[in-house]
């Protein structure tokens, strides 16, 4: 493996893991006071450390310093260590003494190697460390350009053996890893072409229990007493339950527990579990409950930890865990999704889908089976009040017959009979009142004629025959050709023009005929029989003298008939006749 491979893998890791420490060292120490770690330590059972300035404490759950890191350690939480730092050094110099500003932390004070074809450095890290990442400040200048290399050795002799990593001396500022870490209590710089020219080189380790470039990591073993592996954070007890990837600084993607074996359970809004646990930090999805929500809630229960109750699904099925929805319909006389919410008034039955039919005053009718509480309103009947009143029926419930209408049946709702109205001899809107005394036909509509007694209610006819005056069937005709009186049989009298008389008096409505007096124009004026005569009068005349001639000759012939039968007595003188004009 290259350097630069080896390094661009630590980097991601390191940037991949940057968040993890933070997450990690929230975890409250388990034997510390009211939670907090005791003194300057911190991170996962108060495991780690603090190196800050002055001897300040850390924060005892982030590690964050108030200040800087204490001198020699650096990184986000002062966990990397620069080990060369004021560490006995050798150089190849001509006094020999002159190595030690190479790892005074002063980036001014530079040393160089005496002036032969190889240059070389090493520092004595005092314990046996295991180095990956440094840090070399070169001069400006070094003596002649060439290829520098790096050993790390257990030895004095540290530069038998193969190098580290090869950097180029040219370099002011090289940062840097091995090809792979190396272990040993030396590290040297050796330069076989030519000088080596040092300000400062920094050899960082991390602190126990911590890993990656900065050391920001926390190492996340099955075993919390293994110290990972420094540069990559492996484990070789296994990664700590909740973790996976060859560093364990992953933590489980939607499962949890040792080499995250576990899935999660459904926890709310599709949120991730604990990846240690398990358990669901919002808590469950709708219909589900547990304390890893792998458990189905109860029949009859729905919703957020199950705390919901099912409504009113049909035939008391059970609803849907999650959203509480009924699988099919509602039960008579609830709606809705959930079936949680009464019929609308006018509505019954299953999901509430069939209309009220037409109860009595406008109330509506039961939910539950459709029933009208006060029953039918007018025009409608049936169980449900939704037929229609059959022809002849009326009214709430079709409890009327229809009235006297002139059609064969009546309004269903009103009674009413409509524009052809009634049947002769009734009236009325429901044609179910007779005809008052005086009038008859259809709906009562017309007049009685001039009937001695009131006229039959359907055809008008008079049974006791007419009063003085009229005639016909219904007495509605006045008397015709000239007469008047009861049952017209009475003349009319002489009225002038042939005008006919009035039809009840008899009496002549302008003038009588010449010669007869009014007011019925029957009898002759007197003054008319003096004048000048007439047929009439010759023939009256005549008869009054025919009259009088017998009655002459009458007397005459009793007269002779007494003179006759007088025999014993002597005659007396006759009279004179006298002839008596008439």
């Amino acid at each position: 493996m290259s350097t630069s491979s080896l390094t661009r893998d630590a980097i991601n890791i390191t940037v991949c893991a940057s968040f993890l420490l933070l997450v990690v060292m929230v975890t409250r120490s388990v034997g510390g006071k009211g939670g907090m770690c005791p003194g300057d330590r911190f991170g996962q059972q108060c495991r780690l450390t603090c190196h800050c300035a002055n001897k300040e404490l850390c924060d005892d759950i982030t590690g964050q310093c108030p200040g800087q890191c204490a001198e020699g350690w650096s990184g986000p939480h002062c966990q990397r260590q620069n080990v060369a730092l004021g560490r006995s050094t050798d150089m190849k110099t001509s006094d020999w003494s002159r190595g030690d500003f190479a790892v005074d932390g002063n980036l001014r004070t530079c040393v160089t190697s005496s002036s032969n074809r190889t240059g070389w450095w090493r520092v004595d890290m005092q314990d046996k460390r295991t180095v990956f990442f440094m840090e070399i400040h070169f001069a400006n200048q070094t003596a002649r350009p060439g290829r520098v290399r790096v050993h790390v050795s257990d030895y004095v002799d540290t530069f038998y053996g193969k190098p580290c990593t090869r950097i180029q001396s040219a370099h002011k500022l090289s940062k840097f890893t091995c090809d792979l870490p190396s272990t040993g209590r030396y590290f040297g710089l050796i330069n076989k072409e030519g000088q080596i020219t040092l300000c400062e080189v920094l050899v960082f380790v991390c602190a126990p229990f911590t890993y990656g470039v900065d050391c920001s990591q926390e190492c996340t073993c099955a075993d919390p007493s293994e110290q990972c592996n420094p540069v990559t954070g492996s484990c070789i007890s296994g990664c700590k339950d909740g973790w996976m990837g060859s560093a364990c600084n992953k933590p489980c993607a939607g499962r949890y527990g040792r080499n995250c074996r576990q899935a999660c359970g459904h926890c709310f809004g599709n949120q991730t579990c604990d990846h240690v646990t398990g358990s669901c930090l919002k808590g469950c999805a709708p219909g589900w409950k547990g304390p890893r929500c792998k458990q189905d809630c109860d029949p009859g229960n729905f919703g957020v930890e199950c705390i919901h109750q099912c409504h009113h699904c049909l035939d008391n099925d059970t609803c849907d865990p999650s959203s509480g929805e009924c699988p099919w319909r509602c039960a008579p006389g609830w709606q809705g999704r959930r079936c949680d919410s009464e019929c609308e008034p006018g509505f019954h039955g299953q999901s509430c889908e069939f209309r009220c039919g037409h109860c009595h005053g406008n109330s509506t009718c039961d939910a539950t089976n459709g029933l009208c509480p006060v029953g039918c309103s007018s025009g409608y009947e049936g169980l449900f009040c939704t037929k229609e009143c059959l022809p002849g029926k009326w009214g709430p419930n079709c409890q009327w017959l229809c009235g006297q209408c002139q059609a064969s049946t009546c309004d269903r709702i009103t009674g009413h009979c409509g524009y052809d109205g009634c049947r002769p001899g009734w009236s009325g809107d429901t044609c179910l009142t007779g005809c008052r005394p005086g009038t008859y036909g259809s709906s009562c509509l017309r007049k009685c004629g001039a009937c001695d007694t009131p006229c039959n209610a359907t055809d008008g006819l008079c049974p006791s025959g007419c009063l003085s005056g009229w005639e016909g069937p219904t007495c509605t005709s006045k008397c015709s050709n000239r007469s008047f009186g009861p049952g017209c049989q009475l003349p009319c009298g002489q009225c002038a023009n042939s005008e006919p008389c009035h039809h009840v008096t008899g009496y002549c409505l302008h003038a009588c005929e010449r010669g007869y007096e009014r007011p019925f124009c029957h009898i002759r004026n007197r003054t008319d029989l003096m004048g000048k005569p007439n047929l009439l009068t010759l023939l009256v005349a005549c008869m009054i003298l025919f009259m009088l001639t017998i009655v002459a000759v009458t007397i005459c012939l009793v007269v002779k008939w007494r003179q006759i039968n007088k025999v014993v007595k002597p005659k007396s003188p006759i009279p004179p006749f006298q002839q008596t004009v008439v």
